[in-house]
């Protein structure tokens, strides 16, 4: 018998001392949203990769393989999973007060000058993420006459419609699965093989060859993680100071020696062969929703296979499970793990896992990124557990409805069985692991200012800047059907530029920034030979965020109420409040808050708010990609809403200029008067299954309603309505306003509270106070 055959026949260690240590040593720790920093180490590292000829994608993989060769070899004390993110950040090559540590690395005072020479070229050639600012001025590319200022992405002055990126990194979910299956040197074989099977005659195999190079750099440099960290606790168990510590070392060197070069043979080498595979894709485009996916499939071989043997028992798995949920809040971001759902052929896929890996959320009690997939034939007693985790509050688990989000994919060209493998990526964009390249949130559209710009012929009311076309101001549309068609034109206008804008950061990308890690982590790149930003993937598609559903239903049906329907309000009359601001016309926005609004089940605004979506989702039905791509619609808002909002002056709903947007689905702030039933129906009105990106709202519940049996009963009862009625993605946030108060006055007694804020939980006290006023003002449900 092996230490790794002893250790999983051990006492599990669950619970108590050791989790209260990792816990200790994870807080001790903790840098929120901050990676590990060297800039020092990394410039060296580029320094070392760097070789004449290079291609780009041969240099970001060498680039990736020498960090892994430098990087600090840690392993603490109570740990048995071992590895540590990598170290980030270029630049310390160009402060003085690094030079004098240049002899820590054998490198001499001398070649300074070729490290930093090194350092400017990435930053000019390959950089690592796409720059901020207008779009136009990042592509080099001069604008298209008469478009400046018309969209962009990041702050530009003018990025008041549209948002428009195309270079997306991190934000994916790899094939972890297949490093588990047959490790990186099995990656390595397919990759030569491909090397030896290339055809003279074939005018693709330069491009071919270019990125099979890079990906050897990348699978030689997850066979030397292993090894490092193997080499590393072998000789730290040679000089442990007790039995126990010997044996645990022991057993981390022996896993290392194995995984992730080659497949793992049981549970804790699947952990271990995940986790390493995770710290390489981190080290390449950042920790930033670079996601696990479908946790309890990818290890479910193995823990099966573990309990049928007698090798692992449960105890000994909820272990490692909590273990590597303190791996993943370490540096925390959103790492996403997704549970639950349908298999390949459309079976129930919920495992043992499933809880398990619930349960080992519950134990630890970090704020995590965890979402189940649900369907009308989920298990009950995997709901009850999930309510009984939402009702802790913290907004953890979220949940996806499969009947929505299948069909939304295959409706456009995935294959059914790719289909229902989805997982959400960070907060609520899909992809399809180990297959795709979503792009996602490539692009970012504002309804709400398209609404603004039909009421005023396409002028901005405040600044009188002539945005879009000439449709006329409201009081020139004799119907409100009308003015529909005005609101409809401008987002005609404006949804083809940002799409242009997507295709050119695609290209740009694809020639200065491709991701070699994740293309080995990929189908089809190997089989291709190209990298993912260059094609490789079996699917290439971009997700485009549409916000301000809510906001401009609301406003159509207070304009078609108070100026088409009674004609209590002259068009004049409310064009020239909204350019006020409602100045001295507090009467008038009283009375348009009268109006109906959506969340509160009434069919006619509701109508509109799916108009809104349905007419987008056909907009981008109808777009590609430079690269053939189709274009996804996610219904979310992220923390975009609150952007968006202050690019927008007052609005016919009653909102003042400058107020955020709604958040993604959910109704404009406490507008959701009658109840989180009502809110449910208003929600299932609109197109999720159409939303092949996803869609997203968040239920805000008092705890009363959840409390006790009673009303863990009432949770699992909601959230079953709203699978029945179609509502595709749903989160929860369980808190009252007051004890938000209490946290705002005094944060470090009470600011640990946990919530929902868009897509992801965080401590109360670290959002920022503009996002701590939108949370407090959602509506928080008694019944």
């Amino acid at each position: 018998m092996t230490v790794s055959d002893q250790a999983h026949t051990a006492t599990p260690l669950s619970g108590g001392s050791r989790r209260d240590a990792l816990r200790a040593d994870v807080m001790a720790r903790h840098g929120s949203f901050v990676p590990n920093a060297n800039p020092l180490l990394c410039d060296v590292a580029l320094w070392r990769s760097f070789e004449p000829g290079q291609s780009r994608v041969q240099r970001r993989a060498a680039f990736l393989r020498e960090r892994v060769a430098l990087a600090p070899i840690e392993i603490g004390s109570a740990w048995s999973l071992a590895g540590e993110h990598l170290p980030g950040w270029l630049g310390a090559s160009n402060d003085p007060a690094h030079a004098a540590r240049f002899a820590e690395y054998g490198i001499e005072a001398a070649e300074a000058e070729k490290i930093r020479h090194c350092a400017a070229a990435w930053n000019g050639d390959t950089g690592t993420a796409m720059p901020r600012g207008t779009l136009y001025a990042d592509v080099g590319v001069p604008a298209p006459e008469g478009e400046t200022g018309k969209g962009g992405w990041g702050g530009a002055s003018g990025a008041d419609v549209f948002w428009s990126m195309g270079w997306v990194e991190n934000h994916s979910v790899r094939d972890f699965a297949k490093v588990l299956r047959i490790g990186f040197a099995g990656i390595l074989e397919e990759v030569d093989a491909a090397l030896a099977a290339g055809d003279l005659a074939d005018p693709d195999l330069p491009r071919q060859e270019n990125f099979w190079r890079a990906a050897r750099s990348i699978c030689e440099a997850g066979i030397l993680l292993g090894r490092r960290y193997a080499e590393r606790a072998a000789k730290l168990a040679q000089a442990a100071s007790s039995a126990e510590d010997q044996t645990r070392l022991e057993r981390m060197a022996e896993v290392c020696a194995r995984v992730p070069a080659h497949g793992a043979r049981h549970f804790r080498e699947a952990v271990q062969a995940l986790w390493f595979a995770h710290i390489l894709t981190c080290g390449e485009d950042g920790i930033n929703a670079n996601s696990i996916g479908r946790l309890d499939q990818i290890l479910w071989p193995y823990y099966q296979a573990g309990l049928a043997d007698g090798s692992l028992t449960r105890e000994a798995a909820l272990d490692l499970m909590e273990e590597l949920a303190c791996k993943l809040y370490l540096d925390y971001d959103v790492q996403a793990i997704t549970l639950g759902g349908v298999d390949r052929d459309g079976g129930s896929a919920v495992n043992g896992l499933s809880y398990l890996i619930l349960e080992a959320t519950r134990n630890v009690g970090f704020i995590r990124d965890v979402s189940i997939r649900l369907n009308k034939n989920s298990p009950p007693d995997f709901l009850r557990l999930a309510a009984e985790l939402i009702a802790e509050g913290g907004g953890i688990p979220f949940l996806f409805n499969d009947d929505c989000f299948v069909k939304a994919l295959a409706d456009r060209g995935i294959a059914i069985e790719d289909a229902r493998d989805y997982a959400p990526i960070g907060c609520i964009e899909l992809t399809l692991p180990g297959k795709a390249n979503p792009h996602a949130v490539s692009g970012w559209f504002n309804a709400a200012k398209c609404l603004e710009l039909a009421l005023f012929d396409g002028a901005d009311p405040r600044t009188g800047v002539q945005m879009g076309p000439k449709t006329g101001l409201l009081s020139d549309h004799p119907t409100f059907e009308s003015l529909l068609a005005a609101y409809e034109t401008q987002v005609e206008f404006f949804a083809p530029r940002m799409a242009y804008h997507c295709n050119r950061g695609e290209l740009l990308q694809r020639e200065r920034g491709p991701l070699p890690c994740w293309s080995v982590m990929t189908d089809d790149c190997i089989a291709r030979g190209r990298d993912i930003t260059d094609g490789g993937a079996v699917y290439n598609y971009h997700s485009i965020c549409l916000l301000g559903t809510a906001n401009t239903a609301d406003s159509l049906m207070a304009v078609k109420k108070t100026v088409f329907d009674d004609r209590t309000v002259r068009a004049d009359e409310l064009l020239l409040a909204l350019r006020g601001d409602f100045a001295d016309r507090e009467d008038l926005r009283q009375k348009l808050l009268r109006q109906p609004k959506y969340g509160n089940d009434v069919a006619e605004v509701d109508r509109l708010a799916k108009r809104v979506d349905d007419h987008f989702i056909s907009l981008m039905d109808t777009m590609r990609s430079s690269m053939g791509g189709r274009y996804f619609v996610h219904l979310f808002s992220f923390l975009c809403n609150l952007h968006f909002g202050k690019c927008l002056g007052a609005t016919p709903d009653g909102r003042k200029a400058g107020e955020p947007v709604a958040y993604s689905l959910s109704a404009q702030q406490g507008r959701d008067e009658r109840g989180a039933t009502a809110m449910l129906k208003s929600l299932a009105r609109l197109p999720h299954d159409r939303a092949a990106g996803a869609s997203a709202a968040i239920l805000e519940l008092d705890p009363a309603v959840v409390e006790g049996e009673a009303g863990i009963e009432r949770l699992v009862n909601l959230m079953r309505a709203a699978l029945a009625l179609g509502v595709g993605q749903l989160q929860f946030n369980v808190v009252t306003v007051e004890k938000l108060r209490q946290a705002q006055q005094d944060p470090e007694r009470y600011g640990d509270i946990p919530v929902r804020v868009a897509g992801f939980s965080q401590k109360f006290k670290l959002v920022a106070p503009d996002l701590q006023e939108h949370i407090i003002a959602r509506t928080k449900h008694k019944v």
